[in-house]
């Protein structure tokens, strides 16, 4: 079957992920990339509109990102000067799909705005830089406030925070998330109508308390009034969310429900509120199994999938005070691997969520699964940026192993999780980080390029800590090569020549 999708934008992880993914005879249609954004710069949404009506007439499953059609990408939501009415008529191309293709499955997704706890302004407004910590402390303390939790101490810090935020910067960033969420708000009346078949809200970098929270509760009063519970899911999430609509995709058009079972390293797991979220992890990941079209059952007899999650009672990195016992006294790293090696042997497909770390892979577990032989009989893997990211690419590959049994795809995208997990984001991007930019005169966020010396050193890092880390895995790859997508050190693309 067809299946069009418009991505979040054109970094690997949207744009390349899904066509990488194991195969299941299904034909995946994305819009040429020319016609997508450059990180801050959008996406052409005219030429994408023009290209959907005329790519969708004959699909049958689109999967649109309305942060893409509507303002040209996940980045450029964010910077925007655009006004409500052109938003609303670029959204309203969804609606002159569904007249000329009434017969297809149409999934729509779009994010509430994010407001990260730093200073930084790579992904954000200019402004950013001079008080987006500030920013951030006025939306948590508003939240509170309004929920007459605000502590004495914060209330002093909400009247410095007030006097450290000029007056125009906070009337552009209310002002654009009041536009952003009037947008929201006007999109999600095409799944209330009918228009679409399931709406998906992302949250990203989400928290309990603060503007995406906020905001999140306007949104949530819409559904909760219209009763939209069972059409629409609105959780921590932003990258993975094509995936997952993939997945569902997939599963609905041959009207199958897969059943998963989710076996958790410690019994705490559940419970732990990830980093960059805002609520426990066993509430999220209940959503991403059912956005992506299964249903998560009560035992593994039943199951067709088991989710295996890496998590401890808390997220820590190896040094920390908290480490020890998050990871080395409340988790059970042995019964996870010996659960998923029978798991496998009781013929379930398996996929592993690991999310003890976050923005890479938990080397321990990687160590303990090599050892077992475990690596490449694994249906899934992931371990990459959010605990959300982590977990909807898990389940999208192993749903799509499932109806189509591709063991090639499988193998190479297990490979390249593995080499961009954690060669690169557990390992490599801090060491050139640390001992290679400083000399060149570069830093984390300025890379020479996509294609330069940083990409070559990334490379080399990548092969030789590969071949002594994981033997049993560069022997499977004949060639590697490295673009830098954002010219910065956060995230890069591996492409990967695996062997026969």
């Amino acid at each position: 079957m067809k299946i069009l999708m418009v991505p979040l934008d054109e970094r690997p992880c949207n744009f390349a992920y899904p066509a990488m993914m194991p195969k299941t005879g299904d034909t995946l249609v994305l819009p040429p990339k020319s016609y997508m954004g450059q990180k801050k710069r959008p996406a052409d949404t005219a030429k994408l509109a023009a290209w959907v009506l005329e790519n969708g007439a004959d699909a049958d499953a689109c999967i649109l990102s309305l942060d893409t059609l509507v303002y040209g990408g996940i980045v450029p939501s964010r910077l925007h000067e655009t006004d409500e009415e052109t938003l609303f008529a670029r959204a309203d191309v969804v609606r002159e799909l569904r007249r000329r293709n009434p017969r297809m499955k149409l999934y729509l997704f779009q994010l509430i705005m994010r407001c990260p706890d730093y200073s930084l302004s790579d992904e954000e407004p200019d402004y950013y830089d001079l008080c987006g910590k500030e920013l951030h402390l006025y939306g948590r303390y508003t939240h509170k406030e309004k929920l007459g939790i605000l502590t004495e101490e914060e209330r002093a810090d909400f009247e410095r925070v007030k006097n450290c935020i000029p007056s125009d910067v906070l009337a552009d960033f209310l002002g654009r998330r009041k536009k952003n969420i009037d947008v929201l708000l006007h999109d999600l009346e095409m799944i209330q109508d009918g228009t679409a078949d399931y709406f998906i809200v992302p949250q990203d970098d989400a928290a309990v308390y603060g503007f995406t929270s906020m905001d999140q509760i306007t949104v949530r009063g819409f559904l909760k009034s219209n009763a939209l519970h069972l059409k629409t899911a609105m959780y921590p999430s932003a990258d993975d969310t094509g995936l997952t609509l993939l997945a569902r995709a997939v599963s609905e058009l041959r009207g199958v429900r897969p059943k998963i079972y989710v076996h958790y390293a410690s019994t705490k797991a559940e419970a732990c509120i990830p980093w960059f979220e805002d609520r426990p992890l066993g509430e999220t990941v209940k959503y991403h199994i059912l956005a992506a079209g299964g249903i998560q059952v009560d035992s593994l007899p039943e199951a067709d999938i088991v989710l295996e999650i890496n998590m401890g009672s808390g997220m820590w990195y190896a040094g920390q005070s908290g480490y020890v016992t998050a990871y080395d006294l409340e988790r059970n790293l042995a019964e996870l691997v010996t659960h998923t090696q029978y798991a496998l042997d009781a013929g379930k497909i398996v996929t592993v969520g690991d999310v003890a770390a976050s923005n890479g892979s938990d080397l321990e577990l990687l160590h303990v699964l090599d050892s077992a032989g475990l690596l490449l009989k694994l249906h899934g893997y992931a371990g990459w940026n959010t605990s959300s990211n982590t977990i909807g690419t898990s389940v999208c590959e192993a749903v799509l192993y499932f109806f189509g049994r591709d063991d090639v795809g499988r193998k190479s995208f297990l490979l390249h999780r593995y080499y961009e997990d954690a060669g690169y984001m557990a390992f490599v991007r801090k060491d050139v980080t640390d001992r290679k930019l400083p000399a060149l005169g570069l830093d984390y966020f300025h890379a020479d390029g996509k294609a330069g010396k940083v990409a070559q050193l990334v490379k080399e890092g990548i092969e030789a800590y590969m071949r002594a880390e994981f033997p049993s895995l560069a022997r499977e790859v004949e060639e590697v090569e490295i673009e830098m997508p954002w010219e910065r050190m956060f995230e890069t693309d591996v492409r990967l020549k695996v062997k026969a």
